[in-house]
């Protein structure tokens, strides 16, 4: 699961969009120190876990091909004061991902399957809506690089409560059906889908003839050393399993949930046992004498092909289960997870022969794996020259057609789409000749251009970003360089900021009601307001209001696996949406019914107000599908 939250973190931010409270702006980076030898590097990665509280972290350092260092920093078990070791596993959540394509790698070497198949015509039991089915048919490959145009998980996907650990997989599929529907052209867009890896997870078991996690164990794990790296819950990976932890400070979560898509995210491994993936992808699908899968597969493996810029020279992306990065001014592969008290990642570069492992047992802190993914790449790097693709001369009226507001038309979750379309787009502007690019409300950094349509950021080593027309003969930004932005298409910026503006008034204008009810309920109380009629009129919008303070706060107590369950939360997620909207809409009625002779004017014009900005926001929350939610149903 990408460099992402997990799961629930994303259903929290519903919440916070609600509210309106959801601040987009670049985060600043801490000043980090720049260690020359091994005992430098060790303080200050321990450092970084120091100071966010963390209770450890497995590292594996590998330069030169070789492993460098592999050890652990803190508990494994903050209770029983068992410490991180090399050999300690952790739960490495979507770099599962990463052995589900090598396997399909070897079977496509075995001539056992084409990953430029289509789907259809391999698995066609596998439930697909495909709307684009005679021109852009899914093929394999579209699951494995995330251009298959699949939604991510439902909420009640993510976990299995009720069912066996090894819950069929295609049972998952024709239960879980909506994240099939393809929701544009295959092949045109990059957008993050476990469920597509469970599909592919699935197409290995019907290959090979076996269960999935069988022939990755037989054909990759064991033959690349890793003992006890699996799948399954196993005795041997349970005695070593991290305990994960959440907070500061940190407390345990129990438990194991399962999850159905497990080919996406269920691997367990050790530091050591990544390490060895690393020095396998550095020499090129090799590992001691064995040649596991071709080197063609461990390139193919890098590269990106499907999406629009892939096609028009992009280099850079995410290709089979393993995407590039540009983070310390060098290029990087790899891939990272994240699941319930784990954070993962392993980065690679193979002109420099080095990579590295940093896992972590506990999802309190993602700036600290940033961080220490930051001292690695420092470390590793620090022989080799940072090197950049030259900038080329681009006349200002050539990049003038570039510049405008790039709305994000590639979202991981479509319930969650409206998160993108109030706060993900992206700017581009031309400024004293030179284009820059910014997010919505962030700051502006240079694009410098090294093609006629590609441009890297200032410390970015090639290119990152791509501007390209597409069929409709709509300009497109695709882009690695801008976190959590992928692809865009050139519209309008006024509807973007009239939508966020229009739902600030109409959450001042509900939070007036409160302050408004403060005073006539004091003096109804007290006797005061007799004679007063219609209070109908400021107490339904009022009703209205808390309702919907009480949806958002259903939202904040959710909490992880509990997110797809039928809980007090999500009932109250459901009954509430349907309560504020109804009331919104009631009260609306009236206050346009009450004669006006027979209440005071202000109160009339401010009951209006609030009614309607009750109405207005009940109209947003229809269009965003969150009216009648019910996250623990399939």
């Amino acid at each position: 699961m990408r460099p992402s939250r997990p799961q629930l973190t994303v259903y929290l931010s519903i919440a916070v969009l609600l509210l309106l409270s959801h601040v987009v702006g670049a985060q600043q980076k801490q000043d980090l120190p720049h260690p020359k030898t091994l005992p430098e590097l060790q303080k200050a990665m321990k450092d970084v876990l120091d100071k966010a509280h963390l209770p450890g972290a497995g590292v594996a350092l590998v330069s030169n091909g070789e492993l460098l260092w592999c050890g652990g920093f803190g508990k494994a078990d903050v209770a029983s004061g068992r410490d991180v070791t090399c050999d300690t596993e952790f739960r490495v959540g979507s770099i599962s991902k990463s052995f589900v394509a090598l396997a399909l790698l070897k079977l496509q070497e075995e001539g056992k399957i084409n990953l430029e198949a289509r789907l259809q015509d391999v698995a066609p039991e596998v439930p697909v809506k495909n709307p684009w089915e005679s021109t852009n048919p899914v093929r394999i490959v579209n699951l494995l690089e995330h251009t298959a145009g699949f939604d991510d998980m439902q909420a009640s996907e993510v976990y299995n409560f009720n069912d066996r650990y090894d819950f069929p997989l295609l049972e998952v599929f024709k239960r879980f059906r909506e994240p099939q529907d393809v929701r544009w052209p295959a092949g045109t867009r990059m957008s993050y889908s476990s469920p597509g890896f469970g599909i592919a997870g699935y197409l290995i078991e019907k290959v090979a003839g076996k269960p999935y996690d069988q022939y990755v164990r037989q054909t990759i794990l064991r033959p690349l050393g890793m003992a006890n790296a699996d799948f399954p819950f196993t005795d041997a990976n349970k005695a070593l399993l991290a305990i994960p932890y959440d907070g500061d400070p940190p407390h345990a979560l129990s438990g194991y949930p399962y999850i159905y898509l497990r080919p996406a995210g269920d691997l367990k491994a050790s530091p050591g046992e990544l390490a060895k993936l690393v020095q396998f992808f550095l020499r090129r699908g090799k590992t001691g004498d064995a040649q596991i899968v071709k080197p063609e597969s461990i390139i193919r493996m890098e590269s990106v092909e499907s999406t629009l810029a892939a096609k028009n020279g992009l280099r850079l992306g995410y290709g089979l289960a393993n995407y590039t990065e540009v983070e310390g001014g060098v290029v990087t592969h790899g891939h990272d997870g994240g699941i319930d008290g784990f954070i993962s990642t392993y980065r690679y570069m193979p002109e420099q022969n080095w990579g590295y492992v940093v896992l972590l047992n506990s999802t309190q802190s993602f700036q600290a794996l940033v961080d220490l993914n930051r001292l690695a790449i420092d470390f590793l790097s620090k022989d080799f020259p940072k090197s950049q693709q030259a900038a080329v001369s681009i006349p200002p009226g050539d990049l003038e057609k570039f510049a405008g507001y790039y709305a994000p038309l590639a979202p991981r979750s479509q319930l969650l789409s409206f998160v993108e379309d109030l706060s993900g787009g992206v700017r581009i502007r031309l400024s004293n000749g030179q284009l820059t690019r910014s997010r919505l409300f962030g700051k502006s950094e240079p694009l410098i251009p090294v093609g006629k349509n590609f441009f890297r950021g200032e410390k970015e080593p090639e290119a990152t970003s791509i501007f390209v027309m597409n069929n409709a003969r709509n300009m497109v930004l695709s882009s690695q360089g801008i976190d959590g932005f992928s692809f865009g298409e050139r519209t309008s910026i006024a509807w973007t900021y009239a939508r966020i503006a229009l739902l600030a008034l109409c959450v001042v204008l509900m939070a007036t009601s409160l302050l408004f009810a403060v005073v006539w309920i004091l003096r109804k109380l007290l006797g005061g307001m007799k004679d007063v009629k219609h209070l109908a009129v400021r107490a339904i919008p009022l009703l209205a209001t808390l309702s919907f303070a009480a949806l958002v706060f259903c939202f904040t107590k959710l909490g992880g696996a509990d997110t797809g369950k039928l809980t007090v939360w999500t009932v109250g997620i459901f009954a509430l949406s349907i309560l504020f909207s109804l009331l919104s809409l009631y009260g609306l009625l009236l206050v346009a019914r009450v004669p006006k002779s027979e209440i005071h004017k202000g109160t009339r014009i401010h009951s209006l107000l609030v009614a309607l900005a009750c109405c207005v926001l009940t109209a947003f929350i229809a269009s965003w599908h969150l009216i009648g939610l019910r996250l623990w149903a399939p």
